[in-house]
C-alpha cells in the first residue's frame, strides 16, 4: 500500500541564539543530552549528532555548536550528501510528528517532505536511490524512492536496523528476539542464527558493525554470518555510527568517542567537561 502526500512546506522556525548557533559548554548551558542519531557531512567531514534539543555539529574536543534553528526533537537523522540532510521526530511548531523533513543548508533549517502527523520515524537511512525508514508510530518499515510515496512493507516491531550497501533487499534489524534479517528489503523478517545480543548496529563498505548495551563491539564481513568480538566502547552508546572505518559513539554526558582501529580503542571526539 501506498501513502502519497505531495505538499512541501518550509517549517515556521523559531530562532533562538546566534545566528551561528548555541555553543555546547559554558555557563548555564544544559548541553545536548541524548543522541538520535550520528553522521558525517561528506562535503565538510563535520561531525553531526541529532538531539531532543536541535543538530550539532562538533568543531572540536570541546566545541559543539546548534545548528538548527529550532529545537527540533529529532528521532531520526541521515546524510544524503554534502548539507543535504533528512530527519523525523518531533516540533515545538505545527503537528506533533513531523514526518520525514528536510534540510539543504547543513541543518539550518528544514521544510516538510511527507506524512507529517502520521510519522515519527526512529530510524532512517538513504541507501539505492531510496529512504528506508522505521515508523514507531504504528511500526510500519517503510520505504520511498521520492520522498513523499512511501511503499508500506512489513508491520514489525524493530530498533535499530542497518541496509546493505551493495544489495538493496538486505537489511538487518535490532529485534525484540535479536538480531532480524531481511532478503526482500524488509517485507518478511527471519532471525539471524548465533549472532550477538547487540543494541545497535550499522554498516558500510567495511562490512556490519554492531554494539551490545555492554559496550562491546562486534563486526561481520559477510553480511551477519559471522562474527568477531573487536574490542568495547567506553560506555554503553546511546547511538552508534561508521565513516570510512571510524566508528563513532555518542556516550552519556555529552560525550562522543571514536575508533580508528574497530573498537579495540577509542579517544574522545568531544566532551563536555
Amino acid at each position: 500500500m501506498l501513502a502519497t502526500l505531495t505538499a512541501v512546506v518550509v517549517f515556521a522556525l523559531r530562532s533562538q541564539g546566534s545566528s551561528n548557533g548555541d555553543t555546547t559548554g559554558g555557563a548555564g548551558h544544559q548541553g545536548f543530552g541524548h543522541v538520535h542519531g550520528i553522521a558525517v557531512d561528506p562535503g565538510s567531514g563535520a561531525l553531526h549528532v541529532a538531539t531532543h534539543v536541535g543538530l550539532f555539529r562538533v568543531d572540536g574536543p570541546r566545541s559543539a555548536v546548534r545548528v538548527s534553528k529550532d529545537y527540533l526533537d529529532l528521532m531520526g537523522f541521515t546524510v544524503v550528501g554534502p548539507g543535504h540532510y533528512l530527519a523525523s521526530g518531533h516540533s515545538a511548531h505545527g503537528p506533533a510528528n513531523v514526518g520525514l523533513i528536510e534540510s539543504t543548508d547543513g541543518g539550518v533549517t528544514w521544510r516538510e517532505k511527507s506524512l507529517s502527523g502520521t510519522a515519527d520515524f526512529h530510524g532512517l537511512q538513504v541507501a539505492h536511490g531510496s529512504v528506508y525508514g522505521y515508523n514507531s508510530v504504528d511500526g510500519e518499515f517503510m520505504v520511498s524512492g521520492d520522498q513523499r510515496d512511501w511503499e508500506h512493507r512489513s508491520r514489525t516491531t524493530i530498533g535499530a536496523f542497518a541496509v546493505s550497501p551493495t544489495d538493496d533487499g538486505t537489511v538487518l534489524a535490532v529485534g525484540r528476539d535479536g538480531l532480524q534479517r531481511s532478503t526482500d528489503g524488509g517485507r518478511s523478517w527471519q532471525p539471524v542464527p548465533e549472532a550477538p545480543a547487540v543494541g545497535l548496529l550499522t554498516w558500510d563498505h567495511t562490512g556490519v558493525w554492531a554494539v551490545a548495551p555492554d559496550g562491546a563491539v562486534w563486526s561481520s564481513s559477510d553480511g551477519g554470518g559471522q562474527w568477531q568480538r573487536r574490542g568495547a566502547a567506553p560506555a554503553e552508546p546511546h547511538s552508534f555510527a561508521v565513516q570510512d572505518g571510524t566508528l563513532f559513539a555518542a556516550l552519556a554526558g555529552d560525550r562522543i568517542a571514536a575508533s580508528t582501529d574497530g573498537g579495540a580503542t577509542w579517544t574522545d571526539r568531544y566532551a563536555s567537561e
